[in-house]
Parts: structure tokens; sequence; C-alpha cells
């Protein structure tokens, strides 16, 4: 069964249920994809101080310099998606085996 995870994207406390194993071989399998099509995008989301996947929004200078994965949130604080329960960790490790097999 699917659980609810809690967790905090652009300052705001936030609870959403687990993604779906489903969803996440579509989107590994797509994220695979475009780093083979663009070399220069890496398996890789923004990170914080501590090395954790940022849950902000990244600066204009950053947002440009950046050449990896990003979720919404990392583009506006207008959006808090993929939220909380997105396992960023588990998602970017399937993407780079997949990438390099």
């Amino acid at each position: 069964a699917r659980g609810r995870v809690w967790g905090v994207v652009q300052g705001q406390e936030l609870v959403q249920h687990d993604f779906t194993p489903e969803q996440y071989d579509a989107l590994v399998k797509l994220a695979a994809g475009l780093c083979r099509a663009f070399p220069n995008l890496r398996a890789e989301a923004p990170r914080d101080v501590g090395g954790d996947v940022r849950t902000t929004a990244l600066s204009d200078a950053e947002l440009a310099a950046f050449r990896g994965i990003i979720g919404h949130h990392h583009v506006t604080t207008d959006k808090v998606d993929p939220g909380p329960a997105f396992d960023w960790e588990g998602f970017l490790a399937r993407v780079r085996a997949r990438v390099a097999r």
C-alpha cells in the first residue's frame, strides 16, 4: 500500500502519497534517455550545502549554470512538485545505472 509522506518544499509543510513503482519506472526510462541524447545533461539534481537535494528554487544564475535534472520547484517558488514523497536519491541512482548500461 502506498503511504503518505510529509516534508517541506519551498518552506511549506506538505503531505502527499508515495509515487508508484510504475511512475518511477517510466520517469527513469525517460530521464536516462534524455541523459543519453544530451551528453551535457547529468543524472544529478541541485543540492544544498549539506549535500541534500534542494527543496527550494534556484536563482536565475544557478538555474542557467545547472546541467542536471530538476523538479518544477527548482525553477520557481510558485511550485512544490514533485513534492516531499519523491525519492530523488533512488531515482537518480536508477537513472545513473540505466545510463551506464
